[in-house]
């Protein structure tokens, strides 16, 4: 990616820079904590299955973003992912900047 592409994702004024979700997967052996290594690992160069949200590791302070998360048992992880990403378009106009899709509904 090139630095136009970066600056051309950044939103002016958001706190929320990337919405993901995790699943427990088919075996129900995944979860918040595999995502967020295979994330990690992602950012620290590894392969790590997680291509979504690279944005972040291009920021010189990503090592000093906070991660949160909605915990969401009686919903579907990506009709989730799908709304949380258009309830910030809605207030920014845009994706947030790591996002580079709007999510996929079930």
């Amino acid at each position: 990616m090139t630095a136009d592409e970066l600056g051309g994702a950044w939103v002016d004024g958001a706190t929320i820079l990337y919405i993901g979700k995790a699943s427990a997967g088919k075996d129900g052996r995944r979860g918040l904590r595999q995502r967020l290594d295979e994330y990690r690992r992602h950012g620290a160069g590894g392969m790590a299955g997680h291509w979504g949200g690279r944005y972040i590791w291009q920021l010189a302070d990503s090592d000093a973003l906070l991660v949160a998360w909605l915990p969401i048992s009686e919903r579907d992880p990506c009709e989730a992912e799908a709304e949380l990403i258009a309830e910030f378009m809605e207030l920014h106009g845009a994706r947030p900047f790591a996002n580079r899709n709007k999510g996929v509904t079930a």
